[in-house]
């Protein structure tokens, strides 16, 4: 594939040509972050954004994510200047922002909708959602009272090229590539974070409708000694999967997290099933192979970090960085233990 060109595209031009590029998007995040950076020569311009900017990010012709800056900065140092830009997708304000509002009788998709049409934010609704009796928060974080929501229903929402959203179920759809190690994975990294991990999980609610406390419980085996979290649920949680759903999918959701393999690709895209170059997308499954770990499973792609450097040194060039993790994570089902995926394959796409 040609190396392609990371470029911003706003007021009817299109700037390109950056030294550095950072790109980062995840599952758990409903906003994707933008870093890019120039040095050269002369006094330059601030390039015309402003705090009304939207801006596109294509990955050579490709539609990346869709942006309003952050931040601009720009140094002058005798004949050389420099400009340095932080954005973030339009979901940003639901992270920001803090904000009052009560729904009630409205399904999960429904109250998704209705926030996002509140800022701004496109979304598009990819799953069936179960009603919410009432869906209250008071001069909180609409992106917090959004991401519990949709965690206790076993859903995700994150951010999409266009800078809104989609509310989706993980997908089950085939690998759309294979990444094997020595062949197209550059370097690994396997994770073992055991701070995120916790001996119990209990989740409290409480349920107005029928006047009555909730509670529901979630022990990891492995633990020998105590280490409890519990949570205090927001009052719509009992209906949008139990509190005994939400205390399962938060200790399956921190065990993937804590147990989690990152990939160093050298490519931001791979070819798909009609030979075109796509970037990496969040969302999508991938077969890894890792001989040396005993690893051949199709897992899902959760973290994307897109990162180019043309100024030289270690790290230099253009990388993809991938962290993977078992579907199962995101749907309320407990880690499987074998490192093997059933039903893989050798020499399967």
């Amino acid at each position: 594939m040609d190396e392609p060109i990371a470029s911003l595209r706003f007021n009817g031009n299109r700037y390109g040509l950056w030294q550095s590029v950072e790109i980062q998007m995840s599952v758990d995040d409903i906003c994707a972050a933008v870093r890019l950076a120039i040095v050269g020569a002369g006094q330059g311009e601030s390039l015309g954004l402003d705090v009304n900017t939207v801006a596109d990010l294509l990955i050579g012709d490709t539609l990346v994510t869709t942006v309003r800056p952050d931040s601009v900065r720009r140094k002058v140092s005798g004949d050389r200047h420099g400009i340095a830009i932080e954005a973030r997708s339009l979901g940003r304000e639901l992270v920001d922002c803090q904000y009052s509002k009560t729904l009630s009788g409205l399904t999960l998709g429904e109250i998704v909708t209705r926030l996002c049409a509140t800022f701004k934010v496109p979304v598009k609704i990819a799953a069936k959602t179960e009603a919410v009796p009432q869906f209250s928060m008071q001069c909180e974080l609409p992106s917090n009272a959004l991401i519990n929501a949709v965690r206790a229903a076993n859903l995700l929402l994150y951010p999409l090229p266009t800078g809104g959203l989609i509310l989706t179920a993980p997908t089950d759809d085939p690998p759309v590539t294979t990444l094997e190690y020595g062949v197209n994975i550059a370097e690994y990294t396997i994770v073992d974070e055991f701070k995120l991990r916790f001996s119990e999980y209990v989740v409290k609610s409480f349920d107005y409708a029928a006047d009555a406390p909730r509670r529901g419980a979630a022990k990891d085996d492995a633990f020998n000694f105590f280490r409890p979290m519990h949570i205090v649920a927001d009052r719509y949680s009992h209906g949008i999967g139990g509190c005994e759903r939400r205390a399962l999918l938060e200790r399956n959701r921190r065990q993937a997290r804590a147990h989690r393999i990152e990939l160093e690709v050298n490519e931001w895209r791979y070819v798909d099933g009609a030979g075109n170059p796509v970037p990496w997308q969040l969302n999508t499954q991938v077969r890894v192979i890792i001989p040396e770990e005993g690893i051949d499973e199709v897992l899902l792609i959760g973290d994307i970090g897109f990162s180019s450097d043309t100024r030289g040194g270690p790290g230099s060039g253009e990388r993809a960085k991938l962290t993977v993790m078992p579907r199962n994570a995101f749907i309320g089902e407990p880690k499987k233990k074998s490192k093997r995926g059933a039903g893989v394959k050798k020499g399967a796409n």
